[in-house]
């Protein structure tokens, strides 16, 4: 009973940390936008999708820097990877950005058939919103690979075929975090509402993965 507090205030602790922080802050701007920009929560739910595009980008970026040894066996045309080849490492790689961007396709195809319809941002041509939270998503996983995987040598810690399946267990939660906020948004009367509920699911996963992934605690050497 005693460990739960103790998890808590380790967890609020790593808020102090800057990639922690501007996960957060980046996360928030939906709040801002529904309270002054007049946003709905259909809105939100496009602007989380681009987030996988920028998910990928990080792995591809991942895959190539690595310098580990990899505890996942990968195959590729029939044959496991050898982990110490420069040249499966390419063609890991190459695979996974065909392989995980049709699988962002088919998810954001999905999203819009769901939720185009209702969405601002696509009833109005209105995308200067969506590619300036695509600029934010790029700084905020930008300050973490800067800060986590080069800043703290992550990078020696794992193999290239690692990173590989990563990716796609955050596309399945960020798509359950699409369906709460969807069935949120129309069960809540208030838009702003809704959108405050569907951005603190999102943080607190986003936050935990990203906790997780890079075995950040207060305890851990400076982010």
């Amino acid at each position: 009973m005693n460990a739960w507090p103790a998890r808590l205030s380790e967890a609020l602790g790593a808020l102090r940390l800057p990639s922690a922080q501007v996960l957060v802050l980046v996360n928030l701007i939906p709040i801002l936008g529904a309270l002054f920009l007049g946003w709905n929560a259909f809105d939100v739910i496009l602007l989380y999708w681009l987030e996988n595009i920028v998910v990928g980008c990080s792995t591809v970026i991942r895959m190539l820097f690595a310098q580990g040894r990899s505890a996942t066996r990968v195959k590729l045309n029939g044959r496991s990877v050898d982990p110490g080849s420069r040249k499966d490492k390419v063609s890991v790689t190459l695979f996974f950005t065909a392989h995980y961007g049709l699988f962002t396709l088919v998810h954001g195809v999905f999203v819009l058939l769901m939720f185009g319809s209702q969405s601002s941002f696509w009833i109005h041509h209105e995308f200067l919103a969506l590619k300036l939270f695509f600029v934010a998503l790029l700084v905020s996983h930008g300050v973490s690979l800067w800060r986590n995987y080069f800043g703290r040598q992550e990078y020696l810690e794992k193999g290239f075929a690692d990173y590989f399946w990563k990716p796609y267990a955050r596309i399945i939660l960020i798509h359950l975090t699409v369906l709460i906020g969807a069935s949120v948004a129309q069960s809540v009367p208030s838009p702003v509402t809704a959108i405050v509920v569907f951005v603190v699911i999102k943080i607190v996963i986003d936050l935990a993965m990203h906790l997780h992934s890079h075995g950040i605690t207060p305890r851990s050497r400076t982010n």
